[in-house]
């Protein structure tokens, strides 16, 4: 009796488990969808999406080394233990404009670090310029038109120009650190013609350009889909209602979730 019961029933539990498994996996494509459509926002009007991750954005719906943060509502990338705030992006080129948060308002910092970006994620854009900022020096720079103040950090003192000098304060023993960071050339023209102070060239910030194809997600959004990370193989994919495609999205899915579940013939 009861295998008779459970021959009848064997059917019925096969197809069960059959659509349970498929709207599992449309509901793991769905959430995958849902989740990279949505934008990281710190709360100070910067939207960022692909190839950026993290806070609200799970690690699939970036590339590695674009993982965000939000610190007192403001986003911030790291690159070399150096943190940056972004200020703003233009998707189209696509670059952002970032700022060193240990220099934001203020160029006595608590460390020394040069700016050093990760070339394999980034690169600058034209129209910058560096400042340079030594520390510690004894004495004035020998042929540096400049600037000095003092630092209240480490008892300190720093001299910044917008031009490098003849030879090196750090290695001729003249200074015992040496930054650079890069700021807009239009910034440093007014900080030379004293239009503008040290502090807002540094906090206007400076432009990278991104190392993506941005051309790859903008035909993966045309199709419906959200751009993420293939975390296999590492490569591109477009996450879609019904699955994710190495490209677009097949425009010919049907159903709700995007999940066409095939019909099953049992022969009893």
């Amino acid at each position: 009796m009861h295998t008779l019961l459970l021959q009848s029933l064997f059917p019925l539990l096969l197809i069960t488990s059959f659509l349970l498994i498929n709207v599992e996996l449309s509901l793991s494509q769905y959430e995958q969808h849902t989740n990279c459509n949505e934008d990281i926002n710190c709360g100070g009007g910067i939207s960022l999406s692909y190839p950026f991750w993290g806070v609200n954005r799970a690690n699939y719906c970036g590339l590695p080394g674009f993982e965000v943060k939000c610190v007192d509502n403001a986003p911030m990338i790291n690159m070399s233990n150096i943190n940056y705030r972004i200020l703003k992006t233009n998707s189209s080129a696509p670059s952002v404009t970032v700022a060193r948060q240990d220099y934001w308002q203020t160029i006595c910092p608590q460390t020394y670090e040069n700016t050093n970006i990760n070339f394999s994620l980034f690169n600058y854009t034209s129209g910058l310029t560096n400042l340079n900022f030594y520390y510690g020096c004894s004495t004035s720079i020998p042929g540096l038109n400049s600037s000095s103040q003092s630092c209240d950090t480490n008892n300190d003192n720093v001299t910044y120009a917008t031009r490098s000098p003849p030879s090196d304060p750090v290695s001729n023993g003249i200074c015992t650190t040496g930054v650079s960071i890069p700021v807009f050339t239009t910034a440093a023209v007014a900080l030379e013609a004293n239009r503008t102070t040290i502090e807002e060239a540094l906090d206007g910030g400076f432009e990278l350009g991104l190392q993506i194809d941005n051309g790859q997600c903008n035909t993966c959004v045309g199709s419906g889909g959200t751009c993420g990370l293939n975390t296999t193989t590492g490569g591109f994919s477009c996450f879609c209602l019904d699955q994710a495609y190495a490209s677009v999205c097949n425009a010919t899915v049907p159903g709700a979730l995007g999940m066409s579940v095939p019909s099953l013939v049992i022969l009893l």
